[in-house]
């Protein structure tokens, strides 16, 4: 078996000398040619221009020699000088045409001021004239007056911070908001009580029972089936007989009965303490513990044997004591 060692070592002894003259003749070849462009560079540098100035007359002639380096010295110098004088003029001019369109948008926002404090003016005047409105309606409701209370302009510097730089618009801005969001509050007050009116209005009883005439009035009158003066805790209407009867308001019946003096008659309970009494009925067309509604006929008008007059006895009791009927009956029959 041959060996390899021999090979690798004449390898190496030729390759390293080799390279080491490639590398001597490519420096050789830089050097020259940096030794040539450098002369070109020094022939260039010794350049002149000449400028002769020869006179018609007999006087010397004027001869102006200007190196090459100093007019391309000068004109770079020129050359940058005017770059910068250009750049700064431009950078002068958008500084100018900023101003300007700073003071345009000056000027609008000058108007949009003078607009938007006109506006605040005029919203205001409407947010204050609304709160006066909501509260007095507020207080002819039977509202709570305490309730009630408008904060001016000066009264909202309180509630800032103290040394504020805050505009006199600002104030009333603020103003206007609390005051608004207080008539939202009224204004839910005045929802929940006209909804409880509206619920005390559907079960007081103020329709009229039976349709007629008013007989008998509420009070003291002279009785012409008594021959004297009598007291009358209701009102009679009269009418024609087996006119249907209705209830007044919504209730339940907790009495049923029948007399000689009232003959039939009948006894309903409603919300808030109304009690209702109907009597002189021909006949009853519901029962005791029924529930009836507003306007839903109980019964028909009749006579007893001491009057042979028909018509209905109707009295309105707030609690146990009796109040005058038709203080609550509509203008209007039903």
């Amino acid at each position: 078996m041959k060996s390899t060692v021999p090979k690798k070592q004449n390898f190496i002894r030729t390759f390293i000398p080799n390279l080491f003259s490639f590398f001597i003749t490519q420096f050789k070849v830089i050097y020259s040619i940096t030794k040539e462009h450098r002369k070109r560079l020094q022939m260039k540098g010794k350049a002149h221009f000449t400028l002769m100035i020869i006179p018609h007359s007999e006087r010397k002639t004027f001869t102006i020699s200007i190196p090459y380096n100093t007019i391309a010295i000068t004109i770079f110098l020129i050359s940058f000088l005017t770059l910068i004088s250009s750049f700064v003029v431009l950078k002068y001019s958008g500084k100018e045409h900023e101003i300007y369109d700073l003071q345009i948008s000056n000027e609008d926002f000058l108007i949009q001021s003078k607009k938007l404090k006109t506006e605040l003016k005029t919203l205001h005047e409407l947010s204050n004239l609304y709160y006066d409105k909501i509260s007095n309606l507020y207080i002819k409701l039977g509202g709570d007056p305490s309730k009630v209370y408008f904060l001016n302009e000066r009264e909202i510097i309180g509630y800032l911070e103290p040394n504020s730089d805050i505009f006199m618009e600002t104030y009333r801005l603020q103003t206007d908001i609390y005051n608004l969001r207080l008539a939202n509050d009224l204004t839910k007050e005045i929802i929940k009580i006209i909804k409880d009116k509206k619920t005390i209005l559907q079960n007081t009883p103020s329709l009229w029972p039976t349709k007629g005439y008013i007989l008998f009035p509420y009070g003291k009158y002279f009785s012409p089936i008594v021959g004297g003066e009598v007291i009358n805790h209701g009102i009679d209407i009269g009418s024609f007989p087996g006119t249907e009867v209705v209830a007044t308001a919504p209730g339940e019946i907790y009495d049923v009965g029948n007399s000689e003096i009232t003959g039939y008659y009948l006894k309903i309970a409603h919300r808030y303490g109304w009690k209702t009494i109907y009597s002189n009925l021909e006949r009853i067309q519901v029962k005791k513990g029924q529930y009836v509604t507003k306007g839903q006929i109980i019964g028909y008008v009749g006579k007893t044997p001491m009057n042979p007059v028909y018509f209905l006895h109707y009295e309105v009791h707030v609690g146990t004591s009796p109040s005058n009927p038709h203080s609550f009956l509509n203008q209007v029959q039903n």
